[in-house]
């Protein structure tokens, strides 16, 4: 499939990521406006393809969305560009990486929360296993010393 500059129109330059890229490639399949499947992402881009989606969606690129499609258990089959970034207006355009910032921007202060909140439980879990570890070695009379590094092992 050849992409034109024109799908491109009303779209700042610096969301626009290199030709010959991979996250260009990748942007170009889906400013089709066609469905595009997972199988095919991972077909052309391996298994790992979800950091040049993940790149695409992110600041990197100012925050391209992306339309979910899943199957009857929730699970992503395909996904669609949002069409906002195909209309060729910069306002629309605008909007849909505004909602997608947004998102991106909760999903991170919900991991931060949640990350904060099990900062003491974390201190309480980790201090206990030290607490163990140390008694163990009093009651059984043993040195507490770090254990030798293999490359100490190796034969010359």
């Amino acid at each position: 499939m050849i992409i034109s500059n024109t799908e491109y129109l009303g779209v700042n330059l610096s969301s626009i990521p290199p030709m010959g890229s991979k996250h260009r490639q990748m942007l170009d399949l889906y400013m089709s406006g066609e469905v595009v499947q997972e199988d095919v992402l991972c077909d052309k881009f391996g298994r790992n393809f979800r950091g040049i989606f993940q790149a695409l969606r992110g600041d990197k690129y100012c925050h391209w969305r992306f339309v979910d499609i899943q199957d009857e258990n929730g699970i992503i089959e395909a996904r669609q560009i949002d069409s906002r970034h195909l209309s060729q207006d910069p306002i629309l355009d605008s909007l849909a990486r505004a909602e997608r910032r947004k998102e991106l921007k909760a999903d991170s202060f919900k991991e931060a929360v949640a990350g904060a909140n099990r900062v003491k439980p974390s201190y309480d879990e980790f201090m206990e296993a030290s607490d163990f570890f140390n008694e163990l070695h009093v009651n059984n009379g043993l040195e507490m010393k770090q254990p030798e590094e293999h490359s100490q092992n190796r034969p010359d």
